[in-house]
Order: structure tokens, then C-alpha cells, then sequence
């Protein structure tokens, strides 16, 4: 069966002598893991740069239900992204999102549209923003929670239910802010609020859908320490 489905690259590996496969989260398939065959040779007429992080493409995929790994046979952009590949501190928040996306996603197997818009209209924003930068991978993780249904009205309710990690009053605010404004706010959050915040995210994120540390957490530190 042939399907035509827009996708949001995750990331990738090299797979035999010239082949790729890719970890996708699709408009109509859900989430999933697709093979790319001889986009690394030399005589490929496509580019594999075509499957960075967070690049948003138009696919052609060939299913059969018996296998688990999907074969692309066609893409192309579908929304140009010009920042977030090019912008070094953009590129450090990509990775870290990809890579917690990676994990969160892998329990959306099918079509899952509110999810994947409000994903493709983040990374399109992201792209655009020109302030805030620093601050959108936590108001990212604020918001999807609620299309991943454990959403908080309030961010007390972050700490009853593991009760680990609680902020200091500067953190509370900025906290506070991050939930019910739009990306690209400019707020006052120095290092120590914003490392304390994420690692308040990333132990919620564990206590409900068992996430792993992500290891690019470290890189994302030095870059916007």
C-alpha cells in the first residue's frame, strides 16, 4: 500500500553501505521508523540533508502491515526550515528535543493529527523566532503535555506528583510565565532558574511516561550557559 503522509524528522543511522533509516513521527502513521535506500551513494540525486532534525518533509511510503520497518520512496520538503539548522544554539535545542521526542513518541504508533500539528506549528515557530530562544525547549515540554494527555492547569500540580524537585521563588515565576505565554517571551531566567526548571520537566516527564535522561542535556547546557 502506497501512502502520501507529511513527516517530522526525529533522527537517523546509517543502515548498510548507502542506506539511512530514519525515526519519523507522520501525519498519518503515527510514529515510526522508515528505511531510505541510497541516499548515501554518489550517484543519489537527493540530498541527505533532506533528513536533519526537526526537518518537516512531504513522504511516499510503502507499508506492509507484516513489517515493522517502512520503506520511503519519495520526499521532499514541505515546509523550508532557515534557522534551526543553521542557528548554533537553535541546533543544541533541536537535538535535546529530538531526542526526548524520540523516547515520548515511540507510544503514538498511528495517527495522532492534534499531536503532529501542534509539533509542526512549534518547530515552524521556533524557525521564525527571533527572541526567547533560550526558553523554547521548556515551554515546548510545558505545552505538549497536554496533547499527551497529562496536562497541568497550575505548576504546583508538576511537583505533587513526584515530589522531588521544588523551586525557589524566582523559578516559580519564571515557571509560572512559561506555561501560559506564547513562544518567543522574553523572561528574566538565568542559568541556575533554567537548569532547575528542566530538570523539574524532565523528572515529570519520568514519573509519567518513564523517560530516560537524554544524553544531548549536557551539550544543551553549554551551549546556553
Amino acid at each position: 500500500m502506497v501512502i502520501k503522509t507529511n513527516g517530522i524528522v526525529l533522527n537517523y543511522i546509517k543502515y548498510g553501505d548507502t542506506s539511512i533509516i530514519v525515526r519519523i513521527f507522520t501525519e498519518e502513521l503515527g510514529y515510526g521508523s522508515f528505511i531510505v535506500n541510497s541516499i548515501r551513494s554518489q550517484k543519489s540525486k537527493k540530498s541527505i540533508g533532506h533528513f536533519q532534525p526537526f526537518s518537516i518533509l512531504e513522504l511516499v511510503v510503502y507499508v506492509k502491515e507484516s513489517r515493522d520497518l517502512q520503506r520511503i520512496s519519495d520526499f521532499k520538503n514541505h515546509i523550508p526550515l532557515h534557522a534551526i539548522h543553521q542557528n548554533f544554539t537553535k541546533s543544541a535545542i533541536t537535538l535535546f528535543l529530538t531526542e526526548v521526542l524520540s523516547k515520548l513518541l515511540q507510544n503514538e504508533p498511528s495517527s495522532n493529527p492534534d499531536l503532529y500539528h501542534f509539533i509542526s506549528r512549534s518547530i515552524i515557530e521556533f524557525d521564525a523566532l527571533s527572541s526567547g530562544v533560550e526558553n523554547f525547549h521548556l515551554q515546548f515540554l510545558l505545552k505538549i503535555a497536554t496533547h499527551l494527555g497529562f496536562a497541568f492547569d497550575e505548576f504546583e500540580t508538576l511537583f505533587t506528583s513526584i515530589d522531588k524537585l521544588v523551586p525557589h521563588a524566582d523559578g516559580e515565576h519564571v515557571l509560572e510565565k512559561l506555561i501560559i505565554e506564547p513562544y518567543g517571551v522574553s523572561l528574566k531566567a538565568n542559568r541556575t532558574v533554567r537548569n532547575e526548571i528542566i530538570d523539574i520537566m524532565l523528572n515529570y516527564f519520568q514519573h509519567h511516561m518513564n523517560l530516560p535522561r537524554p544524553k544531548s542535556l549536557t551539550v544543551l547546557r553549554s551551549v546556553l550557559n
